[in-house]
C-alpha cells in the first residue's frame, strides 16, 4: 500500500511539474532530407504506413517540386512530381491528406511563393493500386489554401486570407467545405468567390493579433466527423465547429484552447482519442491539448534558430502521429531571427509510455 500511495505522489507531482510549461518529450531525433527539400510541412499518412511529404516552394526557385515518402523504417525516398502553376511556375503544396477514395488531396498555396492574386488551389494526386499515376487540379480562385482535412466524405481545408494584401488587423478567414461527389466526372476546376463569398465556405472568423495577421491554418477532424477543428494562428486559439450528420453545415462553435504556453497555432492533428497535437510555429514549439476542457501541455520547445541537426525545432509548421512517434516538419522560415540553412530535417518526439489520458483529464 505504501508503494501505491507512494506512486501516487510521485505522479502528482511530475503533472505539478509539468503543469510548469515544461517540455515532456526529451528523446528525439532528426530525420534528414536532403539539401533540395528545404521547407518541409504537410504530411499524411498512406494506407501503406507511410508518411508523405509536402515541400511547397517557398523561395524564388521556380519549378515543380517533390512529394517525398517517409517510409516505415524511415527512408526518405522521392514520391510524386507535382508540376508548376502554369502562370507562376511554381508548386506550392502545404497541407495534404488522404481521402477514403485513396487519392491524396493538397493544398496548393500560392500565396508562401510570392503569388496572392487568388491562384492558389485544391489539386488531387490520383492513385491507382495505392500508387500515384496523375494529377489534376479541382478548385481554383484562392488566395491562400494551408490546412486540409477529411471526413464524412467531405474534404475540409483552410483559406489563411480573403484578401490579397493584408494592410490592418482584423483579418478574416475561413473553412471551405467539398463533398468528394463534387469531384466526380469533373470537367473544369471549380472556381470559387473572392472573400469566402461561396457557399463552400463554411465558417468565417476574424484573427485580431496584429503582430501575426495570420488567420485560419491547420485543420483537423474527429474520427467521426463530428468535430473540425480550426487553428487560430494569430490569436493563438484552436476553434471547435460542431457538423451535422452530413458534415456540411456548423451548428455551433467555441474556442476550445487558447492561453498558457501557447504563442501560435499552425498545423494541427487530432489522434483517435480526441486529443490534439499542434505546431506552434512562432513558438517554435509542439503541444498536446485536450479540447474536452482546454488543458495544454508542452512537447517540445527550442530556441528559434537552431540548425535541426540533433532533432531540436527548427521552424516547426506541422505534425503527424505515426505509431508512437509524432513528426514534426521543420519548415526554417526566415522569421524571427531564423535562417533556412542546412541540414534541412523533420523532428521525430517519440511518445512511448506518456499516459495522455492521465495527462489531459
Amino acid at each position: 500500500m505504501k508503494r501505491i500511495l507512494l506512486a501516487f505522489v510521485v505522479f502528482g507531482a511530475l503533472l505539478t511539474v509539468l503543469s510548469a510549461d515544461e517540455p515532456i518529450v526529451q528523446s528525439r531525433y532528426a530525420l534528414e532530407l536532403g539539401d533540395q527539400f528545404n521547407t518541409p510541412d504537410g504530411m499524411a499518412v498512406d494506407c501503406q504506413g507511410n508518411i508523405i511529404l509536402a515541400v511547397p516552394n517557398a523561395y524564388a526557385r521556380e519549378g515543380g517540386t517533390w512529394l517525398l515518402k517517409i517510409t516505415p523504417d524511415e527512408k526518405v525516398e522521392k514520391y510524386f512530381w507535382l508540376k508548376p502553376h502554369p502562370q507562376t511556375n511554381k508548386a506550392c503544396p502545404l497541407g495534404i491528406v488522404f481521402g477514403s477514395d485513396g487519392h491524396l488531396y493538397i493544398c496548393d498555396a500560392q500565396g508562401i511563393g510570392g503569388d496572392t492574386t487568388h491562384k492558389s488551389r485544391i489539386l488531387r494526386v490520383v492513385h491507382q493500386n495505392g500508387k500515384p499515376v496523375s494529377e489534376e487540379t479541382l478548385v481554383t480562385g484562392l488566395v491562400q489554401a494551408n490546412g486540409i482535412a477529411f471526413a464524412n466524405s467531405n474534404i475540409y481545408f483552410t483559406e489563411t486570407q480573403f484578401v490579397e494584401e493584408i494592410k490592418e488587423s482584423p483579418i478574416e478567414s475561413g473553412v471551405f467545405c467539398f463533398s468528394l461527389n463534387e469531384f466526380r466526372n469533373l470537367h473544369r476546376p471549380i472556381q470559387v468567390g473572392p472573400n469566402g463569398n461561396d457557399r463552400h465556405c463554411i465558417f468565417k472568423f476574424k484573427t485580431e493579433n496584429p503582430d501575426w495577421p495570420i488567420g485560419a491554418n491547420g485543420i483537423g477532424a474527429t474520427p467521426d466527423g463530428g468535430f473540425v477543428y480550426v487553428a487560430n494562428f494569430g490569436d493563438k486559439q484552436i476553434i471547435e465547429l460542431t457538423l451535422d450528420k452530413i458534415g456540411y453545415k456548423v451548428l455551433s462553435s467555441r474556442v476550445c484552447v487558447e492561453g498558457g504556453p501557447i504563442e501560435s497555432v499552425d498545423g494541427l492533428r487530432v489522434c483517435p482519442k480526441g486529443y490534439i497535437f499542434f505546431a506552434d510555429f512562432a513558438g517554435n514549439a509542439v503541444h498536446v491539448a485536450n479540447p474536452a476542457n482546454g488543458k495544454v501541455f508542452v512537447l517540445a520547445k527550442d530556441p528559434m534558430g537552431g540548425t535541426g541537426a540533433g532533432g531540436e525545432l527548427d521552424c516547426v509548421s506541422e505534425v503527424c502521429l505515426r505509431g508512437s512517434k509524432l513528426y514534426c516538419s521543420n519548415i526554417d522560415l526566415p522569421y524571427c531571427g531564423n535562417k533556412n540553412d542546412q541540414p534541412h530535417t523533420l523532428s521525430v518526439l517519440d511518445l512511448e509510455g506518456i499516459d495522455f489520458d492521465e495527462l489531459l483529464k
